[in-house]
């Protein structure tokens, strides 16, 4: 292999894909006491999809009796999907539309639905909503929601995710604990440890070409000595971010020798003009990594990965767009699914989802606004499928309004579940943390009666 002259630019470059979130500076400052004593002796991980711009979820599972999907296209309107398309889902009046698969893991207790989940500050009545008592600040933003899913708190801005203070409360939280495929996200920042990030394939060093691969202990101390000069910087961040970058290239070596003995897969799930990273070779890389999760420093025995299918923003183009997202989510999940069974992992990794928000009921033009309420998925062998937790609000109509009294005039869905407590449920089944770990994780877990949905 022919070496060549690393510049400035290519060396920004490879800083730049370096696999451990700087992001976490502050994180690096200071320490956080776990108060968990046992260590586990057990694997569990946690996959977050995140379903980014807000997934019309009222039309990925849509009623089914003749009665409900008349009244459902007559809210709906143009927007309407048709009834064919539909795949019925066990002892429900529901169907899952253009998602076949799942709807054989639903008919197979390997899926189960949580219905009209969102933000909430407490649970809120349609009058309250319409006087403007305890609604989330901010409630139609993107940004704000998605930050107020990831944090899972509505009524204070936090300073880390709900999954970096999950992770900050285990014995065995390591630096692998927390892994993103898709970049950085409120989900997992801010914690005492800071999230490793992947953008793509992780690759050896000696692969870009800037050293023979002989010489691949030279190129190391090469970067070691550049970052060298920060590590004796008499300033604190600056410090910091040099130790972090030198953890970066320890760590990103230790994962590329683990990936050379991972299970073999090759996800095949395709969607044209896909932003960003496809999410199929996301699903792909993470069961890669958790393939070889003994073979990472520390083996982690817990782990929370986040992935991310973006472009559900659907103001334009709906009726075209969203069936595809939707098929194209449904084979990249099966495919995940039958990775983990063929590691017998099924049991001790669930897959779940989440948005920014649900869309409006009500079309505009060729799409839908920003709404509130929405549906998820959960996904794996651990999992209590085959059935709908909580309630969907009935969708009619009649010449005084909707019927529904968690449906908004404007034709926007209330949520009758939080995001804490969805969240929650799936964080007892990961760390079977104890009810004052819980409220250090969810703060407002409290406000809400019910909290364990039972869905795991």
């Amino acid at each position: 292999m022919k070496s060549k002259t690393m510049d400035r630019r290519d060396f920004l470059k490879l800083q730049a894909s370096l696999a451990l979130s700087s992001s976490s500076l502050l994180s690096l400052l200071g320490a956080f006491s776990p108060l968990r004593a046992e260590a586990f002796s057990d694997y569990k991980a946690l996959v977050c999809l995140f379903l980014e711009g807000g997934n019309d979820a009222f039309n990925m599972i849509v009623p089914t009796s003749d009665a409900a999907y008349h009244d459902y296209a007559q809210i709906r309107g143009k927007l309407s999907v048709p009834g064919e398309a539909l795949f019925p889902l066990k002892n429900t009046d529901y169907g899952l539309y253009n998602m076949p698969a799942m709807q054989e893991m639903f008919n197979s207790d390997k899926l189960a639905i949580i219905a009209n989940v969102g933000t909430l500050i407490r649970p809120v009545t349609k009058e309250e909503f319409e006087a403007g008592i305890d609604n989330p600040p901010q409630l139609f933003s993107h940004i704000d929601q998605q930050k107020q899913w990831m944090t899972a708190n509505s009524t204070a801005i936090e300073a880390s995710g709900w999954a970096a203070r999950a992770a900050n409360l285990l014995e065995s939280m390591n630096d692998f604990t927390n892994i993103s495929v898709d970049g950085s996200n409120f989900m997992q920042s801010g914690g005492a440890k800071p999230a490793f990030e992947i953008s793509g394939d992780i690759h050896p060093f000696d692969s870009y070409g800037y050293a023979d691969p002989g010489s691949k202990a030279a190129f190391d101390g090469i970067l070691h000595q550049i970052i060298q000069r920060e590590v004796e910087s008499d300033h604190l961040l600056v410090k910091a971010y040099a130790d972090n970058q030198i953890k970066n290239i320890e760590y990103r070596e230790s994962v590329s020798e683990a990936l050379e003995s991972a299970a073999a897969f090759d996800f095949i799930s395709t969607l044209d003009n896909e932003p960003g990273i496809p999410l199929a070779k996301q699903l792909e890389m993470i069961a890669k990594l958790i393939s070889v999760h003994s073979q990472l420093p520390n083996a982690p025995k817990r782990q929370i990965f986040f992935a991310r299918l973006h472009g559900f923003d659907h103001h334009d183009l709906q009726t075209t767009d969203h069936p595809l997202k939707l098929n194209y989510l449904n084979n990249a999940l099966r495919e995940f699914q039958d990775a983990l069974e063929s590691m017998q992992l099924s049991d001790q990794v669930t897959t779940f989802t989440a948005s920014d928000f649900g869309r409006s009921l009500v079309p505009n033009g060729n799409g839908t606004d920003h709404g509130w309420g929405g549906h998820a998925l959960v996904m794996g062998g651990a999992v209590r499928g085959g059935r709908i937790y909580g309630e969907i609000p009935e969708l009619k109509m009649t010449a005084g309004g909707y019927t529904s009294r968690y449906i908004t005039n404007s034709g926007r869905v209330i949520p009758t579940t939080s995001v804490e407590q969805y969240l929650a449920t799936l964080a007892s089944w990961f760390g079977a943390y104890s009810t004052s770990e819980l409220e250090r994780i969810f703060p407002n877990l409290n406000r809400f009666d019910e909290k364990n949905l039972g869905f795991i």
